[in-house]
């Protein structure tokens, strides 16, 4: 997974630069309308997005993750509760903050096809659908023994944060940047809370299997 980890690094660099700017790029509002032009504001484009963004929602992403977490300490297995309530807590409060200081609008040029309150940049559900769903999938690869059984979990997160994604550019609430953007920091905090829990839990007496399992699959 070293090469994911690198490319998350550029995409992380090139997130972090649109936030510093602040403004909406030249290729926004063309895609943008490129997109909706084919999409339309009805169809069955319109229908599939619009339930693939039902789980990129914070309702559906809390319950993943309490659901995960209960069954987790019903199995005692305190490190990987702890690695998952850790990464999914911080995550979110990053959301909020980063949304907080660049309080970019959201995009007028095409209708909204979903309600929208908060601001856009970067784009909620792909931010916490990625360090959710990442999370969560690489605490299930890591206790997979065969390579490929360990790369389904990671490679099937990847596909639906993606979907989730793109979902809220087809449906008109999000400039594409944003969604970028929102890729980058959610897996980017994917990979870092990953080495951080492999830092502090390092494998004595058992405990730091898990962690260190978990750590390997971000290189």
């Amino acid at each position: 997974m070293a090469a994911v980890a690198a490319l998350v690094g550029c995409a992380l660099l090139m997130a972090l630069a649109i936030l510093l700017r602040g403004s909406v790029t030249g290729l926004d509002p063309v895609i943008l309308r490129w997109v909706r032009e084919r999409t339309g504001d009805y169809g069955s484009v319109v229908t599939l997005a619009r339930r693939l963004t039902i789980l990129g929602n914070n309702l559906t992403l809390w319950i993943v993750t309490i659901a995960a977490l209960s069954y987790l300490l019903a199995k005692h297995r305190w490190p990987q509760a702890v690695y998952i309530a850790g990464a999914t807590a911080t995550g979110g409060m990053m959301t909020s903050a980063i949304k907080f200081v660049v309080d970019r609008p959201r995009p007028t040029l095409v209708n909204h096809l979903v309600e929208v309150q908060s601001a856009s940049f970067p784009s909620g559900h792909a931010m916490n659908s990625a360090y959710v769903y990442g999370t969560l999938a690489l605490a299930v690869a890591a206790t997979q023994v065969t390579r490929p059984r360990k790369r389904i979990p990671v490679v099937g997160a990847l596909i639906l944060v993606l979907a989730i994604g793109a979902s809220r550019i087809v449906l008109g609430v999000h400039w594409p940047t944003d969604v970028a953007a929102g890729w980058a920091f959610g897996l980017g905090w994917t990979v870092l809370a990953a080495k951080i829990f492999a830092r502090v839990d390092p494998g004595r007496s058992g405990r730091g299997q898990s962690a260190n399992s978990i750590s390997e699959h971000v290189g």
